[in-house]
Formats: structure tokens, sequence, C-alpha cells
């Protein structure tokens, strides 16, 4: 491929090579957080990432008890979801991602 401006070849080049080491090292953000993991995390780490990531997008959550979490969405509707909702989620959703169940 020809470019008119050697800056352009180059920066593709760099790109390039950015996007294969990313690949070979399973990075997926500018953190260096690996995409891919050898084990699920533990429950109580996965909630509360859960929690933050969605309080950042402008949910709000409020328990109402023990069990009970309200959440508001940015909109202004409420919902309520039980722990159990979450330990279900956690099971049978983001624990089932990896190949050897623990």
């Amino acid at each position: 491929m020809t470019f008119k401006n050697i800056n352009t070849a180059i920066n593709q080049e760099l790109g390039r090579i950015v996007g294969v080491q990313h690949h070979a090292l399973g990075i997926r953000n500018q953190s260096g957080e690996r995409s891919i993991y050898s084990k699920p995390k533990e429950f109580e780490v996965w909630f509360n990432q859960g929690i933050a990531f969605y309080e950042s997008r402008g949910y709000k959550f409020q328990w109402l008890s023990l069990t009970t979490l309200k959440v508001t969405l940015p909109n202004g509707k409420t919902g309520k979801r039980e722990l159990s909702d979450f330990e279900d989620e956690y099971e049978n959703e983001y624990k089932r991602q990896f190949p050897a169940r623990y």
C-alpha cells in the first residue's frame, strides 16, 4: 500500500504492532486488565464491580433490607432485585463463560 504521507504509513504500522501485542497478551483496555481469565471471580468481587460499573453509568442503588436492593435507572424508573437474583445470574450466566466449571 502506498501513502502520500510517510507519517500515515508509520502510524498504521505502529497501530498494527500494538494490536498484535494486545491480542497476544489478552489485554482489552488501557489499564492492562486481561480479558480472558483462567477462572471466574468470586461472587463478592463480581457483584461489587458490577455495582460500581452501573453506578458510573448513572444507576443508583439502595439497600432496602439485607437481601433486597432498590435499583433506580438513569431515566428515573425503579425496580427491586433480590440477592438471590444476582446469585442466579452469577451461577447461570457469568460462570458459564469459563470452559471449566468451578
